[in-house]
């Protein structure tokens, strides 16, 4: 089974938890604290990474670690769980899976826009709304700027693109121009 499918089970399950508590919020923000935590220190990932490491020095640098940062119960309990079952090392994959099926229960849909230079606020706000409209669900955007753009902007939402760059549009007519000759 992939590293994937394994982290979609248990955001799925935190997912229900989570849900039914009414805590969503609060153990995405501990989970991604432990993220944050792990992917900033190498020896703490390579601690519960490592075969060579017991179960129970693992167990100890873990208790250590919720003792100081005091997370919630559930958090507490799926880094453990994590743990027993040798992939607390995979917890950046299940915070994502996580954010995405919090995201999909709620019918948000994360868009990713890039643009060839910043975008006003008012702009991010109109276009927020335009892709509302084409999708029929609540729109979490991720701006970025590519320069090579020109002009325009390029929206991928899922696996469905929508480019309004100048760039492809001026590659659109060279071809028509090319055809023509």
């Amino acid at each position: 089974m992939s590293v994937t499918a394994v982290a979609r089970r248990y955001a799925e399950a935190l997912a229900d938890v989570a849900g039914e508590r009414n805590e969503v919020e609060q153990i995405e923000s501990e989970v991604r604290v432990f993220t944050e935590m792990m992917a900033a220190s190498r020896e703490l990932y390579d601690v519960f990474a490592s075969p060579a490491l017991s179960h129970r020095e693992k167990s100890r640098v873990l208790e250590s670690i919720i003792e100081r940062a005091r997370p919630g119960m559930m958090t507490a309990n799926l880094l453990r769980t994590m743990l027993k079952h040798y992939r607390l090392h995979y917890l950046d994959v299940v915070h994502e899976q996580f954010r995405r099926e919090i995201n999909r229960r709620r019918g948000v849909v994360p868009a990713e826009v890039t643009t060839a230079g910043p975008v006003a606020s008012a702009d991010r706000e109109i276009l927020a709304r335009r892709l509302e409209e084409m999708t029929g669900k609540r729109v979490e955007i991720e701006f970025r700027t590519d320069p090579s753009l020109v002009g325009g902007a390029v929206a991928r939402i899922g696996s469905v693109v929508y480019d309004g760059s100048i760039r492809t549009q001026l590659q659109t007519v060279r071809q028509k121009l090319k055809q023509e000759q």
